[in-house]
């Protein structure tokens, strides 16, 4: 099978890229950058292609809505319309969680789809253009996920992992949170390419995170002790500084189970504390 991995530097794609590479010796692997330009070759003989690359939303400040339409939504109607030009016959995308807005709480098949920003308006108009484009023979399949994290991961989970080994005390935050395991999310894409699946899906991993026990375990792996204290979740976010920030890390934002089922949910390889072990280079 010739699978192209699109986002070529990114941390998804490569981890994807080397997990695919380790499973099944015969699968055809290539990773493609396509952020200036691209050409009908790159697609020759391609069965399959996970679409990673896009313009996130981490960067919304430095961007204008045209950007993220032209990178997000422009880019991948051209790409998905020359991969079933040139016979690919499974096309995954990664869109995002985003999508469903400014959701608090629980996201259930019932939650409005209502992006806010750039970033979840082009993922969304993007996939209405996908699902005009799939037939019997271009499949297409959208990928919602929520946070994810693993070894080296940029974003959030820094911030956390800083607080886990700095501090000593930690507010007592009882939250709710879906994230994924970065392992966890590259076999529920190996599985999908395996069975050619088709539809949106909200993958997550088996257990919801409550922040505080992430800190707790990040701590614990490096045997450290952290006390916990009823009061200091206002200190705490004064001093990330951005409601934001504090608002996707410490509040209540999860899948219901079932929107994540799939396959008897045999891709959640990982659970909670195994997956921080191996972010944290403690474990395998």
């Amino acid at each position: 099978m010739n699978i192209l991995i699109t986002g070529e530097t990114g941390y998804i794609a490569n981890y994807l890229y080397n997990y695919l590479k380790s499973q099944n010796s015969n699968y055809i692997i290539n990773k493609r950058s396509i952020k200036n330009n691209f050409e009908d070759s790159m697609l020759t003989g391609v069965d399959v292609v996970v679409h990673l690359a896009g313009l996130v939303h981490k960067n919304e400040k430095n961007y204008v809505e045209k950007d993220y339409m032209n990178v997000n939504t422009k880019i991948t109607e051209k790409l998905a319309k020359m991969a079933k030009e040139a016979g690919v016959k499974h096309f995954i995308f990664f869109s995002t969680m985003a999508v469903f807005g400014k959701v608090k709480g629980e996201i259930s098949d019932k939650t409005l789809i209502n992006p806010i920003s750039y970033y979840g308006k082009s993922k969304l108009i993007a996939e209405g253009i996908l699902q005009t484009l799939h037939d019997e023979s271009f499949n297409v399949a959208i990928v919602r996920p929520p946070m994810v994290y693993g070894p080296n991961c940029p974003g959030n989970y820094a911030l956390l992992r800083n607080l886990s080994i700095r501090t000593k005390i930690f507010p007592f935050i009882e939250n709710k949170r879906s994230m994924i395991f970065v392992g966890n999310l590259t076999e529920f894409i190996k599985q999908l390419i395996e069975h050619r699946a088709t539809g949106i899906f909200h993958p997550q991993d088996p257990q919801y995170i409550n922040t505080m026990d992430m800190v707790n375990e990040i701590a614990k792996v490096h045997n450290k002790k952290i006390y916990t204290t009823v009061i200091g979740a206002s200190i705490l976010k004064i001093c990330i500084g951005k409601t934001n920030i504090y608002s996707k890390v410490f509040g209540d934002l999860y899948y219901e189970p079932s929107l994540s089922f799939y396959a008897d949910n045999s891709y959640q390889r990982y659970n909670f504390q195994q997956a921080i072990a191996i972010t944290e280079g403690k474990g395998t």
